[in-house]
């Protein structure tokens, strides 16, 4: 490695064209992922293969779960990619005029919570000044350095940005929303879970039977399982007021009074461990430090990385999950983890700690990545969950459809077994002896280590009391075992070996294990337009059209599906 970072060093910084990038994408292809479902599936199945051929631990369930959480990640960075911040509104409309295809956002002094995100650059200018000017590549970037590389502000996040800085919680949301930063707490969660219930709709006779004086309280659910008030909605002859603004002539009254939202913004995965910790053993235990079997399995991907030190590889962790905030990693920010020690694993010029100060992807000759119209069309989403916004929200009368799709779960593997009991033999004495299949000999007949070291005792023991239970015997007849298993870290797949029979001791007080099956058929599940799961583990593709049908006629002014 190098001392300096190639393209970064050598020319001087130009921070209000928006150069910082929290993406390695071309713009234009991040700009896809915000705005075509197509792009979006196209992208996550890319992620997902290409997972699954440089970590061949994963699952290719797992490898399509990280695909999609990538293709969330690189969304979200698109809209910060793209976003400019004003404190200047001078300066925000000559930068208007010319770069048309960015999203500039002023920080008006006369708004309540911009006032006070403003407060909090002027007292900071360390934070967010460069050269002695305001620099929005800056202010994205510090506030980066909270949210890590999910591009969200979770709960936690939240709290630990507005410590640092003496503000409460709304104003750091509002912060966050004008850098463009997802937040954890927004209404989009509200419309998710009524919508999968089936309580949203447009017509103004269901608002009428709320009637007069109602009031609802809407609480929020924390990921750490505390609640907090978001809202309370009064309606007055039918009418709403409030943050929720019209939501409530949709809701149906018994379940407007318990309205929940929830939105988890991801389970602390390295179970409080440091990300120094974490890399200090490399592999070892790793599912003592790393929770989730997924998790563990993407984990060791960063750590086989051979260019990079640990170090590099900690500083990255951090990175990923905000260096700023230093706990609670959620999955998404450690597949994020995984594209950036790629990346520098890929350019070990570059060093891992300018990783965040490198510039966007720089057009190819003859392209100032202006030339093509690209125009930007916002669409206001009702933020009441932010409580931070004290100007008008406009709804778009005619916001474009969620397009339904109908998604499928494999099935797993499994192979057949005949398991054989009540064999007469006779052993050196002339005696009748009693044999049959025992889960630890089927173990150690049918299954071997993916990575081709000898199956030891400790091996075949956690695989059987995996696959069977501790102390179980089994009885006559078929069962089922599965293709492949991971224990304590370890693969082992399925050989088609000879079993050999044991001795039958203590007959007629054995613990029998009831014959398993491990074989299923796949279920359908019906996705919303950013591949979220409304309903799941249906049956049929049949049912799950049915289903999805069944939403667009409750939701016609939410949903569309094409068969």
């Amino acid at each position: 490695m190098t001392d300096a970072v190639k393209g970064v060093t050598a020319q001087p910084a130009k921070y209000e064209d928006g150069q910082y990038r929290r993406s390695r994408l071309d713009r234009l292809k991040a700009r896809e992922l915000k705005t075509s479902k197509d792009a979006r599936n196209v992208f996550a199945k890319e992620k997902a293969a290409e997972y699954k051929r440089e970590i061949p631990e994963l699952t290719q369930k797992q490898a399509n779960s990280f695909g999609k959480k990538t293709m969330q990640n690189e969304r979200a960075a698109a809209v910060v990619d793209d976003r400019m911040v004003y404190i200047d509104k001078d300066k925000m409309q000559a930068a208007q005029a010319a770069m048309p295809d960015r999203e500039h956002v002023y920080l008006d002094p006369d708004k309540k919570f911009d006032a006070k995100v403003r407060k909090i650059i002027a007292e900071n200018p360390e934070d967010f000044y460069v050269d002695g000017e305001f620099s929005s590549d800056q202010y994205k970037r510090r506030l980066g350095g909270f949210t890590g590389f999910d591009n969200k502000a979770n709960i936690d996040e939240v709290k630990t940005a507005a410590s640092d800085y003496g503000v409460g919680n709304r104003t750091i949301r509002r912060a966050m929303k004008r850098a463009g930063y997802e937040r954890e707490k927004d209404l989009t969660w509200l419309y998710k879970g009524l919508a999968a219930l089936g309580v949203l709709g447009a017509s103004a006779g269901v608002g009428s039977l709320v009637g007069a004086n109602f009031t609802s309280n809407v609480h929020g659910i924390h990921n750490d399982g505390s609640t907090e008030l978001l809202d309370t909605i009064h309606t007055s002859n039918a009418r709403s007021v409030g943050g929720l603004r019209g939501l409530i002539g949709g809701i149906i009254p018994s379940l407007a009074l318990a309205a929940v939202v929830k939105d988890d913004g991801g389970k602390d995965i390295f179970k409080g461990n440091t990300a120094e910790e974490i890399v200090a053993k490399g592999e070892k235990n790793i599912e003592s430090r790393i929770k989730g079997k997924a998790n563990q399995n993407m984990m060791r991907g960063i750590l086989r990385m051979e260019n990079l030190s640990n170090e590099d590889k900690a500083f990255i962790l951090k990175l990923a999950y905000g260096e700023l905030t230093g706990k609670k990693v959620n999955d998404r920010e450690l597949v994020a983890a995984y594209e950036i020690a790629k990346y520098c694993n890929e350019h070990p010029e570059i060093l891992a700690k300018d990783y965040d100060k490198l510039p966007g992807t720089v057009p190819p000759a003859g392209d100032d990545d202006d030339d093509d119209t690209v125009v930007v069309t916002p669409t206001p989403v009702p933020s009441a969950g932010d409580d931070d916004d004290d100007e008008q929200v406009v709804v778009s009368p005619t916001p474009a459809l969620c397009q339904l799709s109908i998604g499928k779960n494999d099935g797993v593997n499994a192979h057949d077994y005949y398991v054989r009991a009540g064999i007469k033999e006779k052993d050196k004495d002339g005696n009748t002896i009693i044999k049959g299949d025992n889960p630890y000999n089927i173990v150690m007949g049918k299954y071997k280590r993916a990575d081709g070291k000898p199956m030891t005792h400790k091996d075949i023991m956690a695989l059987r009391n995996d696959i069977f239970g501790a102390n179980k015997g089994l009885k006559q007849g078929k069962i089922q075992l599965p293709d492949t298993k991971n224990v304590n870290g370890v693969d082992y797949v399925y050989t088609d070996g000879n079993v050999i029979l044991g001795t039958v001791a203590n007959k007629g007080k054995m613990n029998f294990f009831k014959p398993v099956n491990f074989g299923k058929a796949p279920t359908y599940k019906v996705q919303d337009c950013d591949q979220n799961v409304l309903i799941d583990q249906l049956p049929s593709e049949q049912k799950a059209q049915e289903e999805a049908q069944r939403l667009v006629n409750e939701n016609p002014h939410k949903y569309i599906f094409k068969f």
